[in-house]
């Protein structure tokens, strides 16, 4: 989505009546994807996202669903994918300022409770923002 709107954020709110929960790191993220020049980049972070918390989602069900034979499996999955996102994270820091890289690095690279905590959060932002591109796309104007 090569013109991607200033307002991403603001619409994807609206668009889902619902806040999100990292909307301050999403705009550093967001600029500095637009100053790489990496839109694209942007929405594979998101569709690791979505797939990410449809993940959680199928773990924290998993007792409830007869399909899950391996929760080992999804496990790994989720590992796999928590680090694609860390990567994807750490691969734009070189647009941001000092004081941005902290904050990203803080709240999302460090390897404790709270950084994953803040990671599920932003996850499920980047789920619902890929829900809104993937609206947006099917209801482009022909």
């Amino acid at each position: 989505m090569a013109n991607l709107s200033e307002n991403l954020l603001n619409d994807t709110e609206e668009y889902l009546k619902l806040p999100l929960n990292s909307k301050t790191d999403l705009v550093l993220i967001l600029n500095a994807y637009k100053l790489k020049d990496d839109i694209q980049g942007f929405e594979n972070l998101c569709f690791t996202g979505k797939y990410l918390n449809g993940l959680f989602r199928v773990l924290k069900d998993s007792p409830n669903l007869a399909e899950v034979k391996s929760v080992d499996h999804i496990k790994k999955d989720i590992g796999e994918n928590l680090e694609k996102v860390m990567t994807q994270l750490r691969e734009i820091q070189i647009k941001l300022n000092d004081e941005e890289k902290t904050i990203i690095n803080e709240k999302y690279l460090q390897l404790s409770q709270n950084s994953l905590k803040n990671l599920q959060a932003l996850v499920e932002d980047l789920d619902n923002i890929k829900k809104y591109l993937n609206f947006l796309k099917r209801n482009k104007p022909a």
